[in-house]
């Protein structure tokens, strides 16, 4: 099960940590979704490839949210 972490962008309070949250969780593949709203961090677990990785990143900004991996992250290979 791969994991991915991303720096997300404009998460102001609990409520928009919440709401990112339940937008990750309803993606079928996703295992486990973490928000840190005072580091600004998304933590993803979930089943698949570059593929699946892609519409997380989809989820993300249809939720009004722009992000970018994490320092040290590596990019998936396919």
């Amino acid at each position: 099960m791969p994991d991915v972490t991303l720096v997300v962008q404009g998460i102001t309070d609990t409520g928009e940590a919440e709401k990112l949250e339940r937008a990750l969780t309803r993606i079928d593949f996703v295992q486990l979704v973490n928000v840190d709203q005072e580091k600004g961090l998304v933590a993803v677990s979930y089943d698949g490839s570059g593929s699946e990785l892609e519409k997380i990143e989809q989820s993300i900004r249809e939720a009004g949210y722009e992000y970018e991996a994490s320092p040290g992250a590596r990019k998936l290979e396919e």
